[in-house]
């Protein structure tokens, strides 16, 4: 065999030597090293996003539903729940003021989420305002992903946010 054949057996060889091999592992491990905690971060900011919105809807819900309960617009005779069927919690359209008062009271927070179609899990994580401070009313609901009440704003105090939480009474959303 001549050089020059021997030149080109060599070359017609294919693959990757391992140092190549370290390298581009090596490469892909800092690139890993990177990205996961990215990753990780947008997935819990998109989480506390998607809590956060949901307590909003919630906590608006939760107040046109006890003003409509006890005004009257939302009655056992007209109303229905976001999936068509009779409400039963309400009074009667025609009900005295004393009476659309004790239905608002007693109306639960998984009773508005069914009325107003909210699908979510509220078993944890979940808080409602039970003393104001600027920017948070009595009743307001919060989102908190660290495993405990908010605690902001300062002087705001909150407790656990559950589905048989009423909207009135002693101790409910609203304190009446």
């Amino acid at each position: 065999m001549t050089l020059q054949q021997k030149l080109l057996a060599k070359k017609s060889k294919k693959g990757f030597t391992l140092v190549e091999l370290v390298v581009v592992i090596a490469i892909l491990a800092i690139l890993a090293a990177i990205a996961i905690p990215m990753v990780v971060n947008i997935i819990q900011s998109a989480t506390n996003s998607s809590g956060a919105s949901n307590a909003s809807t919630l906590s608006q819900q939760c107040k046109n539903v006890y003003a409509g309960v006890k005004s009257g617009t939302i009655n056992n005779e007209e109303s229905k729940n976001s999936d068509g069927t009779a409400i039963t919690w309400a009074a009667a359209k025609a009900a005295t003021a004393t009476a659309k008062q004790t239905a608002a009271n007693a109306v639960t927070v998984a009773q508005v989420m069914v009325y107003s179609g909210l699908n979510f899990d509220i078993s944890a994580d979940y808080y409602f305002c039970t003393t104001a401070a600027t920017g948070v009313a009595v009743g307001d609901i919060a989102y908190s992903d660290t495993g405990s009440a908010p605690t902001t704003p300062s002087g705001a105090a909150y407790s656990q946010l559950a589905t048989t939480t009423t909207l009135g009474g002693a101790s409910g959303l609203y304190k009446s």
